[in-house]
């Protein structure tokens, strides 16, 4: 790869993730799962147990505890905030865009490696998760690493890499359960019989087959060594609890019915990685039809099977999630590592018009979608809050300045496909790739700047900073978990228990309650007074409404 290249894609880069440094001097609050995993190594520390997670006073079941250990040596550095709990996915995504180079040195794809680091961090999706305290971007590591190691060891049989997918695999399990070790079987093992079946042409011995059916023994319990002891201690110590939860909640219930609301079609994660995978989505469906032509040759050539192990990677983590009834934008993040490498592998190829055509109209609809955001959704957020009895404030500018920003990324992908055609279709593979590397660039750079304004629209910072200044506490209504952390004690979380809350103030008068803008109406019928602070409101009994005043000039 040529050096003038490798400083465009370290340039692009560097250009894209620069305004995540505002979102690491001036951090956002915590926001849904993060909460969780900043606040639960807190409190495992302060009751000195390393095995069972805690959040709120309360074990918490639902996942293993290798990202809460993450956050804990981290905060254990840097402190108990909002950089020390979100640094382990920053580094994770960083160490999945190197484990692609590395994997591209050892197959001899040095080009296609570079670009598909520079995709996979040049996006939507990675920008957010790799700024977000969950264990999405941490799974995605360990995932990708058993996933590459296992690919080298289907091309070479390399009893090392073998054990190194195995304890990788491991790892993922501890971060985040069964997908840990299912994402990279499906991948994998499906691959590894293949290749010995087109290798030998149909004829591989018995004895091959034994060998490989060991081998993916082998690969199991590499991978259970890692995991078990943890699972096995935790079942000793709490018993049937946990396992209701861990695994009939959070998994056999999670696969089999839609949970928390979190439903949609068979096609929905299309949808996301159309929109979350841009400027690079565009690109995916040429890029898959042509690393999956070489599987009609038997035996499939060294330099194809990289291709078609990238392909089958994405179909089968796209499509087992799509099988999976709860539905969640980032559970697909496992398989932009592959979708990054196919869109890579295309950067020399020449552009069919069907090509320009389709690529022209997926990127032509989000551009219009975005626009069409910026005229519509201002508007019925400040409807929304007359009706719930607020008049618009500060923060619907810095709402409107979110959607102008992701708006003008949209764009900028329809002009990065465009303007090469316009030039000159024959210099298009060349052109169009530059353009659309900075139309990347743009895209992520504009996605930080819409999440570091929408945070200020959400007016979470100064809610909590009023809220946390009295002495009894607690939330009603959805996501609020989030407030944990920076109350720093367990707290009452009354969801939309009405009875509950009224119990409360019946105890503690002068309780101060944080909520969501949309549950206002039923605290005011309680006979509270309410303070907003965009999103966010903040209530109490009138004996502390003179305080909410000076705090409400001072904010």
């Amino acid at each position: 790869m040529s050096g003038k290249r490798q400083l465009l894609l370290t340039l692009a880069i560097l250009l894209g993730w620069m305004p995540a440094v505002s979102l690491w001097l001036s951090p956002p609050v915590l926001i849904g799962d993060e909460a969780y995993y900043a606040r639960a190594p807190v409190e495992m520390k302060e009751r000195g147990d390393w095995l069972v997670p805690y959040f709120n006073g309360e074990p918490r079941y639902k996942k293993p505890p290798l990202m809460y250990w993450l956050v804990a040596v981290s905060q254990r550095i840097f402190g108990e905030n909002e950089v020390a709990s979100r640094l382990p996915s920053l580094l994770a995504v960083v160490l999945t865009s190197l484990l692609l180079l590395w994997f591209s040195s050892k197959t001899g794809f040095a080009e296609t490696g570079a670009w598909a680091a520079a995709i996979f961090l040049l996006n939507p999706m990675t920008a957010g998760l790799g700024n977000w305290g969950a264990p999405e971007a941490t799974l995605c590591l360990f995932i990708t690493a058993s996933i590459l190691f296992g690919l080298l060891w289907v091309r070479d049989r390399s009893l090392p890499l073998l054990l190194a997918s195995g304890a990788t695999a491991g790892l993922g399990v501890l971060t985040k359960g069964a997908p840990g070790l299912v994402l990279p079987a499906i991948v994998l093992f499906p691959l590894a019989f293949w290749r010995t079946w087109t290798r030998q042409s149909g004829k591989a011995s018995w004895s091959q087959w034994m060998k490989l059916v060991a081998q993916v023994v082998l690969w199991f319990a590499v991978c259970l060594a890692i995991a078990a002891p943890w699972f096995l201690l935790v079942s000793m110590r709490e018993g049937e609890a946990f396992w209701q939860v861990f695994l009939l909640r959070e998994h056999v219930r999670r696969v089999a019915e839609p949970m928390e609301g979190h439903r949609g079609p068979f096609w929905y994660y299309l949808l996301v990685i159309w929109l979350f995978f841009l400027p690079w989505s565009i690109c995916l469906p040429h890029a898959l039809a042509n690393a999956l032509k070489p599987m009609r040759q038997s035996p499939i050539r060294d330099d194809h099977f990289v291709a078609t192990s990238m392909a089958w990677w994405a179909i089968s983590v796209v499509g087992l999630f799509s099988l999976v009834a709860t539905k969640l934008p980032h559970y697909i993040f496992p398989a932009l590592p592959a979708l990054a490498w196919l869109c890579a592998s295309r950067t020399g190829n020449e552009v069919s018009k069907s090509e320009v055509v389709s690529g022209f109209l997926l990127a032509l609809l989000p551009a219009i979608g975005a626009l069409y955001g910026i005229s519509v959704l201002p508007k019925i957020y400040a409807e929304l809050l007359r009706k719930l009895g607020f008049e618009p404030d500060a923060e619907l500018k810095a709402l409107k300045f979110a959607l102008n920003l992701i708006a003008f990324g949209f764009a900028s992908v329809l002009m990065a496909w465009l303007v090469p055609s316009a030039i000159r279709f024959a210099s298009v593979p060349k052109n169009r790739w530059n353009a659309l590397l900075v139309s990347g660039a743009i895209l992520t750079a504009t996605t930080f700047g819409f999440l570091s304004a929408l945070t200020e629209a959400s007016g979470g910072r100064d809610a909590v900073k009023l809220w946390t200044k009295f002495k009894h506490l607690a939330t009603f209504g959805s996501d609020t978990e989030w407030a944990v952390f920076y109350a720093r004690k367990p707290i009452p979380l009354l969801g939309r228990n009405r009875q509950r809350l009224r119990k409360l103030l019946a105890n503690y008068p002068d309780a101060v309650i944080l909520t969501r803008v949309d549950f206002a109406p039923a605290l005011r019928e309680e006979g509270l007074k309410l303070v907003r602070f965009g999103f966010w409101c903040v209530a109490s009994r009138a004996a502390v409404v003179g305080s909410f005043r000076t705090y409400q000039v001072r904010y």
